[in-house]
């Protein structure tokens, strides 16, 4: 696939994503071809991956006009937020949207990059741990919130509640014992797999638990069909990255992120 139809498919990924969201926050709405999402509690946020007051343009399957970009800040804005944040996947109009951009006063981030990756599906042999992983219901979710929850500290993860049992999302966990130390969700669009949501335990990292759950969800990728496995990251942190390239991922591109600040 090229960065241009995974930027698609993580844009189908996205919306999904979203209609699972049962707090209703964030807010979001498409504005021609953006998702913009506005969450007043995260607006003061200086980390892009933490502040949900954005707005995503992925592969832009309709053709972008200066005036729609403006309609997406203007909505920005107007929420009265200290700050928001632009994504910037590949698309044809890319150099002109970065142009319209500059000349609206929103500025490069400067900071990590965040890039994608991809690689082939196929059967991987099981990662040697001595974690258990498993792919888990509803009522095992629930059942281990709390756990679930500390995985995901300080940031929190209310999408794997609001998602799991929900068409196009699969969801995994490995346990010490009986406890879940480390989890994460397989999303499926197609024969598009998005590797993501990922988390471990402060306490329980370096036990192999990301490594097992990535070929954890590619098996069960190929299971379902799926081609290509898509997965995100930050550079900084490189212990994620790392798993991902020993996975046998491999950088396709990096989003370009653009703030702006009240």
């Amino acid at each position: 696939m090229t960065p241009y139809e995974i930027a698609n498919h993580l844009k189908a990924i996205k919306l999904k994503e979203l209609e699972c969201s049962r707090s209703g926050e964030p807010r979001w709405e498409e504005i021609g071809d953006a998702i913009v999402t506005i969450d007043p509690s995260s607006g003061a946020s200086p980390y892009p991956s933490a502040n949900r007051s954005a707005s995503h343009y992925f592969g832009c399957g309709k053709t972008v006009s200066q005036a729609d970009l403006e309609k997406v800040l203007d909505t920005l804005k107007g929420a009265q937020i200290e700050r928001f944040f632009f994504w910037l996947s590949p698309n044809l109009q890319q150099a002109e949207i970065v142009t319209w951009l500059l000349g609206n006063d929103l500025k490069p981030f400067q900071g990590t990059e965040y890039p994608t990756l991809i690689r082939p599906v196929e059967k991987v042999t099981p990662h040697e741990t001595q974690l258990r992983v498993e792919r888990v219901s509803r009522c095992q979710v629930e059942d281990c919130a709390d756990a679930i929850a500390h995985i995901y500290e300080p940031w929190g993860c209310k999408f794997f509640s609001d998602s799991v049992d929900q068409p196009g999302f699969e969801h995994f966990l490995a346990y010490e014992n009986r406890i879940p130390v480390s989890a994460a969700i397989l999303g499926t669009h197609g024969e598009f797999a998005y590797l993501g949501w990922a988390g471990t335990a402060e306490e329980h990292r370096g036990k192999g638990g990301q490594n097992a759950l990535i070929k954890a969800r590619l098996n069960r990728a190929a299971e379902l069909g799926c081609q290509i496995a898509c997965s995100e990251t930050l550079t900084m942190l490189e212990a994620s990255l790392g798993n991902l390239k020993r996975n046998g991922f491999e950088i396709i591109y990096n989003k370009q992120v653009f703030v702006c600040e009240s």
